[in-house]
């Protein structure tokens, strides 16, 4: 091959080298997986942004007892109250607590046990007619867990009382693109949970 030949066919040669080259990293790049997105952790609340809500009720007839539920929430992220209508999910309770908020809303009730029940035939009923059921633990809770409908329902036994249990229903914020079942053990939903105290008087 003579020298002019070269002087021509070796740029081209270069030029598609350099295209092919170009084409197979750019292929990389498409077909390589996208990192898995971190779960978001909710901020640490400001001290002063700290409330405490209360919800208590009445257990029992014969030997009634005051139970008495408190959480501790942000203020900036939450808003928590107590009514005896417009209930986020029906309640034959005579009246709720409602934590409302963007990542989740939450409605908390009492509710009585049937005649001769306790928390086991409770639990042991609800597996049964319930799909997602398991068990879930918190800070100073340990209940069963189980989904109906649109929502996650948590229920918890109530320290020293054989006539009610507590329950909470959990609800999706609108952005949630996460599956409803894994809410319970959310950050926001932990980090609410995990400050909720029981007591009797």
């Amino acid at each position: 091959m003579n020298s002019r030949k070269w002087k021509i066919l070796a740029p081209l040669a270069l030029t598609a080298a350099g295209a092919i080259a170009a084409g197979i990293a750019s292929l990389t790049k498409k077909t390589a997986a996208p990192a898995p997105a971190a779960k978001k952790t909710p901020p640490a609340p400001a001290p002063e942004m700290l409330r405490t809500g209360t919800y208590s009720f009445i257990s029992g007839f014969k030997a009634a007892a005051t139970v008495e539920l408190s959480l501790r929430y942000d203020a900036e992220r939450f808003s928590f109250s107590v009514v005896s209508e417009d209930f986020l999910s029906y309640s034959s309770a005579s009246h709720v607590a409602l934590l409302l908020g963007e990542e989740f809303k939450a409605q908390i009730e009492y509710a009585p046990y049937y005649a001769g029940e306790d928390f086991d035939a409770l639990s042991k009923g609800i597996e049964q007619k319930f799909r997602g059921f398991g068990t879930v633990r918190y800070a100073s809770l340990e209940g069963i867990r189980y989904r109906d409908g649109d929502s996650i329902c948590l229920c918890f036994p109530i320290p020293n009382d054989t006539n009610s249990f507590v329950q909470v229903i959990l609800f999706k914020g609108k952005d949630d693109d996460e599956p409803l079942e894994a809410l319970p053990d959310s950050p926001a939903v932990r980090a609410l949970l995990d400050t909720v105290t029981i007591t009797v008087k």
